[in-house]
């Protein structure tokens, strides 16, 4: 704004003032009110251009009333001088051996198994250290339940590198008792220092599973006929359709042979007792009161042979019947734990054979036959899980 205008803005304002204002000792004379305003138009020029009013100058504002008279002080807003965002750098070194937990691939926690079954566990591993893993790295049991497992496991026979994820399994078996059962895992570097997991605060990675409590067993029994049999003369016949026992018309010994097949009870079945039991016999001459008593052995000999007669005195039978009498006896037909032991053993082969022989002498060289021919069947009691 030029100053000549600014002169007349002033004067306006100087004459409209004093027009409606009623000033002390009654109004100015007009040339007491034109020595005003000459006066005030002198002193705005003399001030100069700091006195100007610019377009762009910002507006005055009236100052609020507090209403106790006095007018309220303002306090200009402070001026914030923002902060430089710099980052702080991060100067954490990644570790050379360091796991991660990525997921268990099979068996998650809480399984159930029977007790004894046995089971492969794969758990899911993130190499996130700076150094690759090779042949010379493991997981290693670190405590807890090991469940049959090996003290250590080789994690590759290759390389796993920084960022990479390898699966690691483990065979084991599930305890006999039922429960919880939780077995802890670690890693292990070619120096054998042990390390673990970042996102496990125990550093460990484990498996965990149930055992439900066993089922009772179930008890069968069975009653199994031979199915075929032998007989040999000691040094001079060997057949196949007898299984005579005692001693020939010509003084010489004679043992019988018999098989059974097993294959009709589970390899699994725990054999709990079991009977040698006559079905049928007949005697020549007096073979227990000359020879003494008919025993039973467990003979695995599979075809029968010269080879297979045995000598006189031998032990380990599992029964013996020392009479005719004795021969329905259940008592006596009651196998003792070596026949158990044998039955147990055969189910794997599910063929079972005897020999039966009489044990004092072969013979009591009288010239008369002295035999026992007769046919027995095995009844077994077992029980499977």
């Amino acid at each position: 704004m030029h100053k000549r205008h600014l002169i007349k803005l002033i004067l306006v304002l100087l004459l409209i003032i004093l027009s409606a204002c009623n000033m002390p000792n009654g109004s100015l004379s007009p040339a007491e009110q034109t020595a005003i305003i000459e006066r005030s138009v002198a002193e705005t020029v003399a001030a100069g251009p700091a006195a100007s009013l610019e377009a762009d100058d910002p507006i005055a504002t009236d100052t609020p009333d507090t209403g106790s008279g006095e007018p309220a002080t303002l306090t200009p807003t402070p001026s914030i001088t923002p902060e430089a965002d710099t980052p702080t750098p991060s100067n954490t070194p990644i570790p050379c051996n360091l796991g991660r937990f990525v997921k268990d691939v099979n068996i998650p926690d809480g399984t159930t198994f029977e007790p004894g079954e046995v089971f492969t566990k794969t758990w899911r591993i993130k190499n996130v250290g700076s150094c690759a893993w090779t042949s010379g790295y493991d997981i290693v049991f670190s405590g807890g339940d090991a469940m049959n497992a090996p003290s250590s496991v080789q994690i590759t026979s290759g390389t796993v590198n920084p960022g990479q994820n390898v699966d690691v399994s483990v065979d084991m078996t599930a305890p006999a008792s039922e429960g919880t059962y939780r077995g802890n895992w670690q890693l292990r570097d070619p120096s054998d220092v042990i390390f673990g997991i970042e996102n496990s605060t125990s550093g460990f990675f484990w498996v965990e599973i149930k055992v439900k409590e066993p089922a009772p067993p179930t008890t069968n029994n069975v009653n199994i006929t031979l199915t075929s049999r032998g007989q040999v003369e000691d040094g001079l016949d060997v057949r196949t359709n007898a299984n005579n026992a005692g001693d020939t018309s010509h003084d010489v010994g004679l043992q019988g042979f018999v098989t059974y097949d097993l294959s009709g009870i589970p390899d699994n079945a725990t054999i709990l007792t079991a009977k040698f039991k006559i079905v049928d016999h007949d005697v020549l001459g007096d073979p227990f009161g000359n020879l003494g008593c008919l025993r039973a052995y467990v003979h695995n000999y599979g075809t029968v042979g010269y080879e297979d007669f045995t000598g006189a005195g031998a032990t380990g039978s599992f029964v013996r019947f020392c009479s005719e009498a004795e021969l329905p006896s259940l008592t006596i037909q009651t196998m003792n734990s070596g026949g158990i032991a044998g039955l147990q053993n055969a189910l794997a082969s599910n063929s079972f054979q005897i020999r039966l022989q009489f044990k004092e002498k072969h013979t009591n060289g009288d010239g008369v036959a002295d035999v026992f021919r007769g046919d027995f069947k095995l009844s077994i009691a077992y029980e499977t899980p």
